[in-house]
Formats: structure tokens, C-alpha cells, sequence
């Protein structure tokens, strides 16, 4: 075990979870372990696993082997909704916003979460859901502004641009006020600069909403330049760890995911 999460409060705590799907293993005796408070990335060559690995931390599988720990307590088998009550939220690969919503009623979407008024109570226009309802729309207002998304509040998703579109789904996730974000592919699509922005980006909701994050990417100028810890998948098999530099000069990682090209020019 390295040191990266030693003698540090772990927030999740991944413990060689299995997952197949027939015949296939998508993913092998998979072990991570995530400090509280870190950025890190799991990275790989397409079909790796990695996207089913997320899939299995926030509870859209159920793994055949192994446990997930998530705050000290196992979540192997939870509900997605139930995870997400526990502080854990995600992004995904291919952006999932409702696209005929604007922009604020995407975000509230993500406070309901939180909500404490009985699904019922609305339709009864009770005052005490009404006033709830008031104060969902000022939070997701609130998470608007801090993420800059403030001239689009009231633009269909559909209609953002698609920078725009990958932050809106990231202030949805951060409505549900988790302690751990999952992004999945939070560069895909971004010219250099928006890379680069993203790269502040990130660092900046972790500072500033007290957050772990941990980030499938694929491009490594991001990985690089963000992570402070990198898992490599191939074939649903861990292959490597370690921190940015170690993973930078891996032959095997090199060999694996770039095809023998030196991984410093993508960095």
C-alpha cells in the first residue's frame, strides 16, 4: 500500500470490488482508497472500466466481490438516490441535464434531495411546502452565481453552450450538497483553454465547497495537472498508482495508454 493515504482521514475506501457482466470482467479486484479533502483521477484506454467502476462507487451496480466503504460504513448495494443522501454525487460521460428546463430548475432539481416536506405536501399547496419550495429556489439561485452560470439562469439547458452545459450539471450535482463528486469526463469536448479553466475550475469548487473528487479524464493535461493521485486501469485491471510524475514516466502505463508514446507531450 502506498502512502498516499496514510495517516489521513479516509473518505472512501474501495476494497477489491469485482464486477462482471456474463463472461466479461469489466472490472477486477479494483482497490482505491481516497483521502478526505483530495483530487484525484482514474484514468485508461477506452473499455478500461472506468465508467463501470464509477458506476459500482455510486451504486448503479452492485459488485459480485468486494466492499465499498464510504465514510466508514459499507454502501455495497445502495440505491443511487440513497447514496446521494449519504453526501456522494456524479456527473456523467454524456451530460444528463433535463435539456427543456432552464438552467435554475435544473439546479433545484438537485436541492430536492435535501428537501425535508412530503412529496405530497406541494400538490396540497401546504404553506410549509410552499415556503420550502421558496427557499430551494433561492439555494439553487445562490449555487448559480457562485458557479457564474448567472446569465443563463433562465435559458433552457438545451440552449447553453456546451462549457456552460458541463458546469450546469456540475452545480446540479453540488446541490445535493455532497462531500464527494465523481466527475466523469469533465474535459470531453473542451478546446485547450477550456481545459485549462477547467483545471481552476475544479480546484476551486473543492476549496470551496469543502469537497473530494475524484475524475475519469482523458485528457491528460488535466489529469496531470490537477490530480494529486492517479489510478490506471486496462482490461478492468489496476496496472498502476501513484502521483502524477510516477504515472507520467510508467512504461506500462505509456505502452497501455498511449501506445508507446511518450506521455509528457499530452501533459
Amino acid at each position: 500500500m502506498t502512502s498516499f493515504a496514510q495517516n489521513t482521514e479516509l473518505l472512501l475506501d474501495v476494497q477489491h470490488i469485482t464486477m462482471r457482466f456474463g463472461g466479461i470482467t469489466a472490472v477486477n479486484d479494483l482497490s482505491m482508497r481516497l483521502p478526505k479533502g483530495s483530487i484525484t483521477g482514474l484514468i485508461g484506454p477506452n473499455g478500461a472500466g472506468k465508467t463501470t467502476a464509477f458506476n459500482v462507487i455510486s451504486g448503479f451496480y452492485t459488485p459480485q466481490e468486494g466492499d465499498i466503504l464510504f465514510k466508514g460504513k459499507s454502501v455495497k448495494g445502495f440505491p443511487p438516490h440513497r447514496i446521494c443522501k449519504e453526501g456522494m454525487a456524479r456527473t456523467f460521460q454524456n451530460i444528463r441535464l433535463f435539456g427543456s428546463e432552464t438552467a435554475l430548475e435544473n439546479v433545484m432539481v438537485g436541492c430536492q434531495v435535501r428537501r425535508r416536506t412530503q412529496w405530497w405536501m406541494p400538490v396540497l399547496s401546504l404553506p410549509v411546502a410552499r415556503r420550502e419550495e421558496e427557499e430551494i429556489r433561492e439555494k439553487a439561485r445562490a449555487l448559480i452565481h457562485r458557479l457564474a452560470l448567472d446569465s443563463y439562469i433562465d435559458e433552457k439547458a438545451s440552449s447553453l453552450p456546451y462549457g456552460a452545459q458541463r458546469r450546469l450539471e456540475i452545480a446540479r450535482a453540488l446541490a445535493t450538497q455532497p462531500d464527494f463528486l465523481l466527475l466523469d469526463e469533465p474535459a470531453a469536448g473542451m478546446n485547450p483553454q477550456e481545459s485549462t479553466e477547467l483545471m481552476h475550475f475544479i480546484r476551486h469548487i473543492r476549496d470551496e465547497f469543502d469537497l473530494t473528487i475524484l475524475l475519469i479524464e482523458h485528457d491528460m493535461k488535466v489529469v496531470m495537472g490537477v490530480c494529486q493521485y492517479i489510478w490506471v486501469l486496462e482490461y478492468g485491471q489496476l496496472i498502476a498508482e501513484g502521483d502524477p510524475e510516477a504515472i507520467r514516466n510508467n512504461p506500462r502505463v505509456i505502452e497501455a495508454y498511449l501506445g508507446g508514446e511518450d506521455i509528457s507531450h499530452h501533459a
